[in-house]
């Protein structure tokens, strides 16, 4: 089976949706082909089917082949290239969306770790054909592209998928980590701590904060509070809430620890980003 060669837009943008489709298509690279160094302003994944390349972030060089996708992050300087005597063919997806981050960090995608493995080309191939089908209609039904667009990140993002070859240990390893992101994202309202986490996962707080930092590059601590100000980012841009009100929101019962830590991680006080966001929305 091969996909089919296409390069196609979105005919609808709908900011609001948990993912939103952009386009998506293949090729085959001639020798020494690039792209960048450049920034998108939204996700792109891309899957190499053949051959090998070289991709390019500000923390390191990536050399990449067969069955391995490779992941542009918004507004991340990046640059990629085919290799010169066995350029790789490849497929792409564009997408963004409120839970694009989420779903692709779930997946074993982070800022930190921009590459994953998996061998499930055929199906892939499959499910990038039903996403050209999918748009093809000059109203292309939004179920169906959101559907075909789904199918695709679950068989890349599909935990045992790249992970089917690593020793048991490394996996039990992964799925601890996993385990605490998800604690993260379900307690993070509460004032919650490292040692909180460890014993729902059963495991001693050093172990945790070990694997957290080699998975993420973050310790524990400092992901919980990244992960905090992400939220309260979103509350400052699109509600109405006071500080008060959303440092507690995001498990800050004081309201001046909430600022402190605020304008350490983003540089900007909470006052001063809502304020920044807000003549954004206005200029556009």
């Amino acid at each position: 089976m091969t996909v089919k060669p296409h390069k196609i837009a979105q005919h609808y943008i709908d900011a609001g949706q948990d993912i939103q489709f952009y386009y998506t298509g293949t090729e085959q690279c001639l020798p020494g082909h690039s792209w960048g160094p450049g920034i998108k302003d939204h996700y792109k994944i891309l899957y190499i089917h053949s051959g090998q390349g070289i991709y390019r972030t500000p923390r390191e060089t990536h050399r990449l082949s067969a069955g391995q996708a490779f992941l542009l992050t918004p507004g991340e300087l990046c640059f990629y290239q085919a290799d010169e005597t066995d350029p790789w063919n490849y497929s792409w997806v564009a997408f963004n969306g409120s839970q694009a981050e989420h779903y692709l960090r779930q997946g074993g995608f982070t800022h930190e770790h921009p590459v994953i493995s998996c061998s499930r080309d055929a199906e892939i191939r499959a499910c990038l054909n039903h996403l050209f089908d999918a748009n093809q209609q000059p109203y292309s039904n939004p179920l169906r592209v959101a559907s075909a667009l789904y199918a695709f990140l679950s068989i890349l993002l599909e935990p045992d998928v790249h992970e089917a070859a690593l020793p048991q240990k490394q996996q039990i390893h992964n799925d601890y980590v996993r385990q605490g992101i998800c604690y993260i994202q379900r307690h993070y309202t509460q004032p919650i701590t490292i040692e909180n986490m460890a014993s729902a996962l059963g495991l001693h707080r050093k172990y945790i904060a070990q694997l957290f930092k080699a998975s993420t590059g973050l310790p524990p601590q400092q992901y919980l509070t990244r992960y905090r100000m992400e939220k309260a980012c979103e509350l400052l841009s699109q509600t109405a809430l006071s500080i008060k009100e959303i440092a507690f929101s995001v498990g800050y019962a004081d309201q001046l620890l909430f600022s402190r830590m605020f304008k350490k991680t983003t540089g900007y006080s909470p006052t001063d980003f809502r304020m920044t966001k807000t003549a954004g929305q206005e200029s556009i």
